[in-house]
């Protein structure tokens, strides 16, 4: 509803139902962004973030906590901002940033793992994971105030 008033020239309504998603979900969806279609927010959006340059194609999947950001002016250009295509999907916790002044493409049918971070354009049909978690060594006890055995 809130995309819709902002085409229609009902910005202050639009920006009135973002603040009532925001409270209600803890999700920032801009009015700016354009849905090209269905898009389908997993867990009802929650924690979801998205910038106004964003474009979101058909049967775009995004799970919780997702963040899709842009270090461009929503009023300057445009052409700059994150373009997701037709049946991709954002797993949780994943973060895309797109540089300032240039567009990042995600390609049809891409998947984004959860927890991953991406900067660069993504082809087609690829699959973007995260670093897998490592175990560093354990840290030392300290003996001070530990009983003597």
């Amino acid at each position: 509803m809130s995309i819709w008033c902002h085409r229609h020239g009902f910005r202050p309504g639009a920006r009135l139902l973002k603040s009532v998603i925001f409270l209600v979900f803890g999700a920032i969806l801009e009015p700016d962004v354009q849905l090209e279609g269905h898009v389908n927010f997993a867990h009802r959006g929650l924690g979801v973030v998205i910038h106004g340059t964003t474009v979101l194609g058909d049967w775009v999947q995004i799970w919780q906590y997702a963040t899709i950001a842009s270090n461009n002016d929503k009023e300057d250009d445009l052409d700059t901002g994150v373009r997701v295509g037709r049946g991709v999907v954002i797993g949780a916790h994943a973060l895309v940033m797109c540089p300032a002044g240039r567009t990042l493409t995600i390609g049809e049918d891409a998947i984004i793992g959860a927890g991953a971070l991406v900067v660069d354009d993504v082809p087609p049909r690829a699959r973007v994971l995260p670093e897998p978690s490592r175990i560093v060594a354990a840290a030392e006890r300290s003996s001070v105030g530990a009983p003597e055995a």
